[in-house]
């Protein structure tokens, strides 16, 4: 039971409290180009979601091995503490190397998956959105925004990267909307439809969501 609160404490982190794609932007053209396809919204979340959890768990469960251990090269003795104040920059750059190899292995692993499935036009558009949601900004940033909360459990950890795929589905869905409300409205000056109101209308939007943070900077 408390796992599952945590779950869901890390959902709400990533949807409401710190909105990660209007309170950092993440993603942020991965989406307005989703919102313009209806049929591939779905199917993107539901992408950015299993990659963002599945990465951001096997990438907890590594580091915390590796600051288990200790390492002995020669005369040279180190041990990986990516939580520690030691040396914080290098051991950001040495936790996002990591994540990399992990996120490059699980985009390897689904696209064999793929390539064995019955060729169709679900096979084709499913092998074009994986390309576009290991490579989003969103999947790259979840375990990176969970590097410094150290004490960070397995259920705020699979709550915060199902959570991205969730905020991702709702901020899509409301400029979808919004946008074929804008499209409508006769009333607007001929030099702000299209994209400038869209953003305008984002900017409003990311502003609305930013006021559950209290304002606080997501990095």
């Amino acid at each position: 039971m408390n796992e599952l609160m945590y779950v869901i404490q890390g959902a709400i982190f990533a949807v409401f409290l710190h909105n990660l794609v209007f309170s950092g932007g993440l993603g942020a053209s991965e989406m307005f180009r989703a919102a313009q396809r209806n049929s591939e919204i779905l199917l993107t979340s539901g992408l950015i979601s299993g990659f963002s959890a599945v990465s951001a768990l096997i990438n907890r469960a590594l580091t915390t091995w590796l600051s288990s251990q200790n390492y002995t090269i020669g005369w040279l003795s180190w041990r990986y503490a990516p939580f520690s104040t030691q040396l914080p920059g290098l051991q950001y750059v040495w936790h996002a190397l990591i994540f990399a190899l992990i996120l490059l292995v699980l985009y390897l692993l689904v696209n064999l998956i793929v390539h064995f499935l019955p060729t169709s036009k679900h096979k084709l558009l499913f092998h074009k959105r994986v390309g576009a949601a290991v490579l989003n900004t969103l999947v790259i940033s979840v375990p990176l925004l969970l590097f410094p909360r150290g004490a960070a459990t397995f259920g705020f950890t699979l709550g915060m990267g199902l959570g991205a795929g969730v905020a991702f589905f709702v901020v899509t869905l409301l400029v979808n909307s919004g946008m074929h409300v804008l499209r409508q409205n006769k009333a607007i000056p001929s030099q702000f439809s299209g994209v400038p109101a869209t953003l305008i209308y984002t900017g409003l939007l990311a502003l609305a969501f930013t006021g559950f943070a209290g304002g606080l900077s997501l990095f």
